[in-house]
């Protein structure tokens, strides 16, 4: 009897494995160092040579059970110093990530500060998409030579480039069919197209005519393709656009009214606006006319409102800036407000 309470008091040290008193049944008789707790179990290697290797990193670690480690003091009674299978907890990662093994320490830093981008931040490629409109298009040609003949080093630069590529232009093709013994001169047809190159106009000839005078491309031959460009491209007109598209049910004739300085603008508000309203592709919609309407001819609400010399619109933002430049500071020591 006393033999046992002074083991008990002494510490853990039994002669069935040296296992702790909270160990289950079933592991009596088994070396400590196999002793692992959870699911994680070391290589067969490792427990053979005593190294533990440090559990795997995740959420929630395994925890010893209450009771398993190594106990000591200087009180004078014997304690066994239980060897310790379980590695020291992972530190807590701020960052979210840790480094891997192998590879170099992660640097840390402020990040890389992109420059401005040229034409008062707005880019090369969209400044030469927008002077287009002035300009009778000639910017949207160098756009595209500088998008295909010239490597763009900046991503941000591209979708101005693109842009000029994008855009709609008018087009005078001119063909025919080829001479044969028995019509030596065949009639010639002209045609004027919307297209956003060349070669798409030319595709575009191809089709009405092979639809309307059964000539087709291998049966055909192309005489002449001239851009037309607008005469007064800073003026703002009122343009008529008489179209037929065709639709899930049918073929529709309409008419639409459009304020812009060019008719090539005009034709791409027509395309966007039938594509969001009637959910109409670009080649189901054939233009038969396009005119440049009075102010007074005019029918639709939309177009007339702009026709009063006296109209005005309410400036509803406002930026208060500093009279000089020394007195424009970064913060504000007050909220600005901005709505008059």
């Amino acid at each position: 009897m006393g033999e046992g309470r002074e083991q008990e008091a002494a510490g853990y040290s039994s002669p069935t494995g040296d296992l702790p008193p909270s160990a289950p049944p079933h592991l009596q008789g088994q070396d400590p160092r196999q002793y692992q707790y959870g699911t994680f179990q070391p290589p067969p290697h490792h427990a053979a040579s005593g190294d533990f290797g440090r559990p795997p990193v995740g959420f929630p670690q395994p925890a010893p059970p209450p009771g398993f480690g190594g106990g000591g003091g200087g009180d004078g009674h014997h304690h066994h110093h239980q060897q310790q299978p379980y590695a020291p907890a992972e530190p807590y990662y701020a960052q979210g990530y840790q480094t891997v093994p192998g590879y170099g320490p992660i640097a840390e830093g402020r990040p890389v500060r992109m420059r401005r981008l040229p034409c008062c931040g707005l880019g090369l490629g969209w400044l030469l998409f927008i002077a287009g409109f002035f300009l009778a298009a000639i910017p949207w040609y160098v756009g595209a030579f500088i998008l295909i003949c010239v490597r763009v080093h900046d991503y941000r630069e591209k979708p101005g480039f693109v842009a000029c590529t994008v855009a709609f232009h008018q087009y005078q093709v001119v063909g025919r069919a080829l001479p044969t013994p028995g019509d030596e001169h065949p009639k010639i047809y002209r045609m004027k197209l919307w297209a956003t190159n060349e070669v798409r106009a030319k595709s575009k000839f191809w089709y009405f005519l092979r639809k309307l005078k059964k000539v087709k491309k291998s049966n055909g031959q192309m005489l002449a393709i001239n851009e037309i460009f607008e005469r007064n491209p800073t003026t703002i007109k009122n343009y008529g656009i008489w179209l037929r598209y065709q639709s899930r049910t049918g073929y529709h004739n309409m008419y639409k009214e459009y304020r812009d300085t060019t008719l090539n603008g005009a034709v791409e508000q027509m395309y966007t606006e039938m594509a969001s309203r009637h959910r109409v592709r670009f080649p189901c919609i054939q233009i038969i006319k396009t005119a440049t309407v009075h102010f007074k001819l005019c029918k639709r609400d939309n177009t007339k409102q702009f026709h009063n010399g006296s109209i005005k619109f309410p400036l509803v933002y406002r930026k208060v800036r500093p009279p000089t430049r020394k007195l424009k500071t970064t913060f504000k020591a007050s909220r600005p407000n901005l709505f008059m």
